[in-house]
């Protein structure tokens, strides 16, 4: 991995709404509408800094339909993978992180949908 690319996920790390985005994806995969409901913050805010996250390499995107799903990415380096795990004990210590994983649990409580109405 290049200085560059270090750079460029340290860089990324640098933003508030990034790191919860991150955190929420250390769950599992999400859809932007999750992320958007968890986060409670605006669709095109949200799009932004995952375009910020997949551009250092730390997201991977795929379209199911009309909806975007997002996860972290596969080819993330083990040391990258072990450096956020690391990060998730210090993250989970602040109330911002708290909040925004008992939103995305609470919507997981809810009667399950399909992949096709998770955003209605």
């Amino acid at each position: 991995m290049s200085l560059e690319s270090n750079i460029a996920i340290h860089q990324a790390l640098a933003d508030p709404t990034r790191v919860l985005i991150l955190r929420l994806l250390l769950e599992r995969e999400l859809c932007v509408c999750e992320l958007v409901r968890s986060l409670e913050a605006p669709q095109y805010k949200i799009s932004r800094h995952l375009t910020v996250l997949k551009n250092a390499g730390l997201v991977h995107d795929w379209r199911e339909g009309s909806w975007m799903h997002y996860e972290i990415a596969p080819a993330l380096s083990p040391e990258w993978r072990a450096v956020l795990e690391a990060l998730r004990a210090v993250w989970d210590q602040t109330t911002e992180v708290q909040a925004a994983l008992w939103r995305l649990q609470q919507r997981e409580l809810r009667p399950p949908v399909t992949a096709m109405s998770c955003c209605k």
